[in-house]
């Protein structure tokens, strides 16, 4: 008796084996999350989300575009192409199809890779940000923002350097557009960190993107409702010409990494898969 048992203890493992084996599917590695940050940030934006994610088993890249505190390239070589690059660097370093995320501006800077290695991407989620459409002139930031008649940016808004290198918002108006919805801490933390200034040339650059190659990436888009940044209403617009396979309404203002950093993190892990 004492025998049998033993045996069939013995079997066990390879029991579970042969049933992982037959009814079992390998586990597929959970995809890498590129986070790239907008206009007037840098990665710091993302640092009250990048902990989420990887609690749920996501390692996660936070790009540092060029022009931010610390770089020293020269502000007149730094242009859409130079964002390009430097997040495609960062995809291309990952063994597999990465979830590529972009916030406001970032959105033109993620829809520029996807066009470059659409095969590398196994989504683009859009977080607050501009989302061009395939095919269409204009397609840069300064003329996408142009379109917007309710945000809350006026030319008074901007601080222009003489020589037209970079811009900056005013101090007084960061709250208001960025983070009216965030904790006193969190604001006070926007106008510390996320207020630089950021270089023209590359905001004026339009995109070119195709149907073939950017318009079959698939595309998840995070509203954030009472945004002053990029208006509720230019964001639908943006839907209209570019549709996606899922639009996520967050309540927030331009800055849910800070004011809703767990929906945020929630929508982009259902953005992935998980």
């Amino acid at each position: 008796m004492h025998t049998m048992r033993r045996r069939g203890l013995a079997l066990l493992p390879l029991l579970a084996v042969a049933t992982a084996c037959t009814t079992g599917l390998p586990v597929a590695p959970k995809p890498t999350f590129v986070l790239v940050h907008g206009a007037f940030q840098d990665e710091r934006a993302w640092s009250e989300v990048v902990p989420r994610l990887q609690a749920a088993g996501h390692k996660v890249v936070a790009v540092r575009l060029p022009g931010r505190a610390g770089d020293t390239t020269p502000l007149a070589q730094i242009t859409l192409d130079s964002y390009r690059a430097q997040v495609a660097a960062a995809v291309s370093a990952e063994p597999a199809p990465v979830v590529l995320v972009g916030h406001s501006f970032g959105g033109i800077t993620i829809a520029n890779v996807a066009e470059a290695m659409p095969a590398r991407i196994r989504a683009l989620v859009f977080v607050g940000a501009y989302l061009p459409q395939a095919g269409a002139a204009d397609q840069s930031m300064a003329k996408l923002a142009e379109r917007d008649r309710w945000n809350g940016f006026t030319p008074q808004n901007f601080v222009v350097a003489k020589d037209y290198s970079t811009a900056g918002v005013l101090e007084q108006d960061v709250v208001m557009l960025f983070c009216g919805d965030c904790s006193a801490a969190d604001q006070a933390r926007t106008l510390r960190d996320f207020h630089q200034r950021e270089p023209l040339k590359p905001a004026g650059t339009p995109v070119a993107l195709t149907a073939e190659r950017y318009g079959r990436v698939p595309k998840v888009y995070i509203q954030t409702l009472r945004d002053r940044a990029i208006s509720p209403q230019m964001q639908q617009q943006m839907l209209e010409r570019t549709p996606v396979a899922r639009v996520v309404p967050i309540d927030s203002g331009h800055s849910p990494f800070l004011s809703q950093p767990a929906a945020l993190a929630q929508a982009l892990l259902e953005a992935a898969g998980g």
